[in-house]
């Protein structure tokens, strides 16, 4: 039996979080790049987007005791673009939403540092980390977006993300239950042939 890929699934996971934090609705939440956001919110321009973009991954460490049947545990680093909407009202302006949009995104991952799901019967918990990026790190990442003019952005490392979806398993592997330390005092020969 395939094991499911896990880094869509968490994508997924992270859009219901985000409709659910923003009140916008599924379709208005899109996981790619901002350029493909942006290219979405031309068709409804008075609507508020944001875009769940992975950058980058990398590993986020080895157990020491890991097999090559256990899965291997991921970082993923993750841009969250607000792309605010042009209502024919005027009100909020782009602006305006855009700052909602990223103070909601804020407050939500603030008071859920883990990402807690269960899918077929693995249980994920992910911590949510927010990471700085530099203004050259964030100048190389709009270079790519095909000339889409930068937004306001976050971004957050998704740590110990298992690929792929699976627990670790024991197999034969004997755990160390416990270790002990006994010593003894003792004397040297040269000692003992001065005594009477």
């Amino acid at each position: 039996m395939t094991k499911k890929p896990s880094l869509p699934l968490v994508a997924l996971e992270i859009r219901s979080k985000l409709v659910n934090a923003t009140g916008l609705d599924a379709s208005q939440v899109i996981i790619g790049p901002p350029h493909e956001a942006a290219r979405q919110q031309e068709k409804a321009p008075d609507k508020d987007y944001l875009c769940v973009f992975f950058y980058n991954t990398g590993y986020s460490g080895f157990p020491a005791d890991a097999a090559s049947n256990d899965p291997l545990y991921m970082s993923a680093f993750c841009l969250i673009t607000a792309l605010g909407g042009r209502p024919s009202s005027g009100t909020p302006t782009p602006g305006e939403s855009e700052l909602n949009l990223i103070g909601a995104v804020l407050e939500y991952f603030h008071r859920n540092p883990v990402l807690k799901m269960e899918r077929d019967g693995v249980k994920l918990h992910i911590q949510i980390v927010p990471a700085q990026l530099s203004l050259d790190d964030i100048n190389h990442l709009w270079a790519t977006q095909n000339n889409t003019p930068s937004r306001l952005s976050i971004a957050y490392e998704f740590v110990w993300l298992p690929v792929p979806l699976a627990v670790r398993t024991d197999g034969e592997i004997q755990r160390v239950a416990k270790v002990e330390l006994n010593v003894e005092a003792f004397k040297l020969e040269s000692e003992l042939e001065g005594e009477p």
